[in-house]
């Protein structure tokens, strides 16, 4: 929710003789238009204080009362670079052009389109930047999304970290993409986080509904586009230091970015950042979550050189993640887990403390990711682009163990070799049309390897291409996209004897595709996947003297390919006590779906309403399995009770809506902003509804912008809440506890902007949770054995600075 936009004209302290004015424009490189409420830093000398003026709503800004003589400028936008700058003032100058970079193509402040890489004019989407993006820092991904409609969090019981929920659909139904990447990770886990890092992101968009054209058949949810923020390209230094701090859990950390590219080597520039946090475990409001602290850094760098024929550009990430998981969740007996249910609480929580200590059970990740891209300008036809991309993932899970055992239980080794060819044709003109579009090939090889006394996951080699086309013809009022992709998977996954004998007595071996091995260590089965996938969607602006509202409409059938773990799970990890089963028979899940969206995007109001509904065929399920016998519900090993949890085909069919606006009152201080989310589920088979669907849930923030001063900027004060109703959709059959009861969840937030010298320095505080209330999340696999975090706040502070190069401007 930004500020509104005043008229841009600022009176500086006068002295007799100062009586000049000067005039500016701020412009976008891209569009060439004005640029709104881009805000101004401007200071005349060293030891004079910095005031502040923002751009009215064509870009322009007018300043009087100054004085003969230089004036430096610095010039600042979300989703722009920022642009520092000195003037001289002097009698009859003509008004000063300043050219802000979008740190993204083609954007608005609601609805992004990234051409080839990001979601379409036709795909509903949402978007974090700039100073929204900047106050959930220090969270993890899907924290981070939670405030958007339509997106939850299905939250494990490791360090609070959890998997972005879009539209009813997570984990391995939602792809996630870094710098045009696509994330390769140990998903299979419930409550496996992604291992990216938001700290990095200069933006994060997630597209709503089916992206499987363009992002492959994981995308049948949505899709999770974090982008980097593009190195500069013009001569400087810039960059940002920031820190945040945490009451609960009690903890903090800091990060910093340094770009650089100079003034005698046009067109190269580099960037090295990199963040840490540590925090220790969580409490709710009675008791603390004993072992959920978490100690994270990441360290990246990246350089390239550009130019208006070509692009060459490398980048390096580092993810190391080490992460407590809660002692709740080990029980030592059916009655001990009931006894915690009736109870409300852990049957030792009198003993939990909230330490920084890592204890087992307990996950430790390395993630890296490399890659290498170029874009080339074929003449007039159009733009060539090609990424080669490695990743590797190893993830290792420590149990509680008897003895001086030091090492891990399980231990995960993913290599992703990737490779993305596409080409964007130069838009083709017929009567009043514009045809573009772009056509793309992808390949991708990756193995697993697996390493423990008990069998999970078992170690696979597998290679996966795709061919894709997205064309899209543009009219004034109407848009029509339509695009087809098709998908291919070999793979082979290689059974331990123990493994695949269990496997096969359960039955859950296709006897087609798995043959034991000649030498009786074991087996081996071979799958082969074809996945094709169709899409068309319409824009259209109905009424031409209100181009400001839009509706769009999309239909898509899209496949699914089955993940390793759907297919072969068999066992319980450390980080998620439940033993879990998949089925090697299971086959290709297709979906059948639409949305349709209303928008409007006034100056002042802008309020977006979308439906949809899915109908997949043999929807692969994990489901929860109440067992028999005197473990009921849960089953007896010799490890102690597990629940079941069980891949199974079913046909289902989802649906449901969203809204969101965001008011900010013309001529008035006062903003206000909501959403409302509902989501349903029904399992066609057995008639019931499918678990893990998120509640319905609505959101209201109200915020007062107070005005801006010689000193600061952009302060506000800000009062929210969150309803999440209790989900009473579900078969209480297929489930270890009631679903929780329904909440109410309060906060507040404060922030302001102020100048120091050449430097723009950001703060704001968060309070969330502010009533202390007692709650379970029904999305938490926390839920069966704990409480959520109790009240928190949060402090982040942020400095930007820009020393230009070369880059003066003289009026």
């Amino acid at each position: 929710m930004a500020p509104p936009a005043d008229p841009a004209e600022t009176a500086a302290p006068t002295e007799p003789a100062c009586a000049l004015t000067w005039e500016a424009i701020v412009l976008d490189t891209d569009t060439d238009e004005g640029i709104p409420d881009a805000q101004l830093v401007l200071q005349t000398g060293d030891d004079e204080r910095p005031s502040f003026t923002r751009s009215g709503r064509d870009g322009r800004v007018r300043v009087t009362g100054l004085c003969p003589g230089s004036l430096r400028v610095r010039a600042s936008k979300s989703e722009h670079a920022s642009l520092a700058l000195e003037v001289q003032v002097q009698a009859d100058a003509e008004p000063t052009i300043i050219e802000l970079e979008p740190h993204h193509d083609h954007h608005s402040a609601h609805v992004i389109v990234i051409h080839g890489e990001g979601p379409t004019n036709v795909s509903t989407s949402e978007s974090l930047a700039g100073a929204e993006l900047a106050r959930a820092r220090g969270q993890g991904l899907a924290d981070t999304l939670s405030s958007m409609s339509g997106v939850s969090t299905l939250r494990g019981p490791a360090g609070g970290m959890g998997k972005p929920i879009i539209r009813g659909q997570f984990g391995r139904r939602n792809s996630i993409v870094v710098d045009g990447v696509r994330h390769e990770g140990q998903e299979w886990g419930l409550d496996h986080a992604p291992e990216v890092d938001p700290y990095a992101a200069g933006r994060i968009t997630v597209i709503k509904g089916a992206g499987t054209i363009r992002f492959g058949p994981e995308a049948v949810g949505g899709v999770v586009l974090l982008e980097g923020l593009p190195l500069l390209r013009s001569p400087g230094l810039n960059g940002e230091v920031s820190s945040v701090g945490f009451s609960n859990p009690m903890g903090g950390g800091g990060a910093a970015r340094i770009d650089w590219a100079p003034a005698r080597g046009r067109g190269f520039a580099m960037r090295v950042e990199g963040n840490l946090s540590r925090h220790r475990a969580a409490l709710t409001p009675d008791y603390a979550l004993d072992n959920t602290g978490a100690s994270t850094w990441n360290v990246g760098t990246r350089m390239g050189y550009a130019s208006e024929r070509a692009d060459f550009e490398l980048g390096y990430h580092l993810m190391r993640s080490r992460l407590g998981i809660c002692t709740c969740l080990r029980i030592s007996s059916p009655e001990e887990f009931k006894l915690s249910l009736d109870r409300g609480e852990p049957v030792n929580a009198a003993l939990y403390t909230a330490a920084f200590a890592l204890e087992r059970p307990r996950q430790e990740i390395w993630h890296h990711l490399a890659f290498a891209r170029t874009r080339v300008m074929l003449a007039s036809a159009g733009e060539l682009h090609a990424t080669y991309a490695f990743q590797f993932d190893d993830r290792r899970e420590f149990e509680i163990v008897r003895g001086d055992t030091q090492g891990a239980q399980l231990q995960f080794g993913l290599a992703t070799h990737s490779a993305d060819l596409r080409f964007e044709h130069s838009a083709v003109h017929m009567r009043g049309w514009a045809l573009v579009g772009t056509l793309g090939a992808s390949v991708s090889q990756q193995s697993n390897e697996f390493e423990s006394a008990s069998s999970l996951i078992p170690d696979y080699r597998q290679w996966s291409w795709a061919v894709y086309d997205v064309e899209r013809f543009v009219h004034d009022r109407v848009e029509l996209e339509v695009g087809a992709r098709y998908d291919g998977l070999h793979r082979n996954a290689l059974l331990s004897e123990r493994d695949y004998l269990g496997q096969d007595a359960g039955d859950r071996l296709d006897p087609d595709s798995c043959d034991p091995a000649t030498s009786g260590d074991g087996g081996r089965c071979t799958h082969q996947f074809h996945a094709p996938s169709v899409s068309v969607g319409v824009l259209g602006r109905p009424i031409r003297a209100a181009p400001e509202f839009s509706w769009r409409t999309q239909l898509d059938s899209s496949a699914r390919i089955p993940a390793i773990d759907e297919q072969f799970m068999n066992g319980a990890a450390p980080s998620f006590p439940i033993l879990g089963f998949g089925d090697a028979k299971i086959g290709i899940e297709r979906s059948w779906g639409g949305e349709s969206t209303l928008q409007y995007d006034g100056d002042w109001l802008f309020v977006e309403a979308a439906g949809y509904a899915t109908y997949i065929d043999d929807y692969i399920y994990f489901v929860p399995q109440p067992q028999p016998g005197q473990c009921a519900p849960l089953t007896c090993t010799t490890r102690g009770p597990f629940p079941v949890f069980a891949f199974v085909p079913t046909d289902a069919l989802f649906g449901g809506g969203e809204v969101r606006f965001d008011l900010t009152a013309p001529r008035l201080p006062f903003g206000l902003s909501g959403n409302a989310a509902w989501v349903r589920a029904i399992d066609l088979g057995s008639r019931s509804y499918l678990a893990f669907v998120p509640a319905d849930r609505y959101a209201l923030a109200g915020r007062y912008f107070w005005p801006d001063t010689k000193v600061s900027s952009r302060g506000y004060l800000e009062l929210n809440g969150t309803v999440v109703a209790r989900q009473t959709r579900v078969d209480a059959e297929l489930d270890f506890a009631p679903a929780p009861s329904a909440y109410v969840l309060l906060g507040a937030g404060a922030g302001v902007e102020f100048a120091a010298g050449q430097q723009l320095v950001h703060m704001s505080l968060v309070g969330t949770n502010l009533l202390n209330l007692r709650y379970r999340e029904y999305n938490s696999l926390l839920r069966y054995f704990a409480d959520e975090p109790g009240w928190g706040v949060q402090l982040r502070v942020s400095v930007d600075f820009d020393v230009p190069l070369g880059r003066n401007a003289a009026v």
